[in-house]
């Protein structure tokens, strides 16, 4: 079947954006039900004030990888705690090729230690965000710019005049709108 077909029965891997910190239990109740998914972590040793601990860590923070048939299965991930949204591409959900999970799990094998992730990248000025949390959740606005590493400050497009706010950057999820 074609993978443009929107009611395609081939399994495929979905990202879907899952609430702040709540991947590694979103993950564990997906293999509890019996859905292929896949978090990618690493190792990173953490500063307590006393003490330094190693603690596991999504690379990708807020989002998980599920392997379903999408028209399906979708509700059934959907309605599991933790769970927000599917991610979007052009007004279809993103497919992610097994390809590239397997670069993926393959480069946190050799190269973890050296794995660095820069997420400010994806919150760039003019970039459309949808908040997903507090009281402009499911409201889209653009980045005016970006304050320092947790805020962004943002405007609702449509809007002669500028309204800004500053929106932790936990509360947002970066999709390209169509234009």
């Amino acid at each position: 079947m074609s993978e443009t077909n929107p009611q395609s029965e081939e399994v495929a891997w979905y990202i879907v954006y899952t609430k702040p910190r709540a991947e590694k239990k979103l993950s564990e109740l997906l293999n509890k039900y019996k859905i292929e998914n896949y978090l990618p972590i690493r190792k990173e040793r953490k500063k307590w004030t006393d003490r330094f601990k190693w603690i596991q860590v999504p690379i990708l923070p807020s989002y998980i990888f599920v392997r379903i048939v999408f028209w399906r299965d979708k509700n059934k991930v959907l309605q599991l705690p933790g769970s927000v949204q599917f991610v979007f591409h052009k007004g279809q959900p993103a497919i992610v090729e097994q390809n590239d999970l397997d670069v993926l799990e393959q480069g946190l094998k050799d190269y973890a230690e050296s794995l660095k992730m820069n997420r400010e990248l994806l919150f760039q000025k003019g970039k459309m965000v949808k908040v997903i949390d507090g009281s402009f959740a499911g409201k889209t606005m653009e980045i005016l710019k970006v304050k320092n590493k947790t805020l962004v400050v943002l405007r609702i497009p449509g809007v002669e005049t500028v309204f800004s706010y500053e929106i932790n950057m936990d509360h947002l999820a970066w999709e390209e709108l169509l234009v």
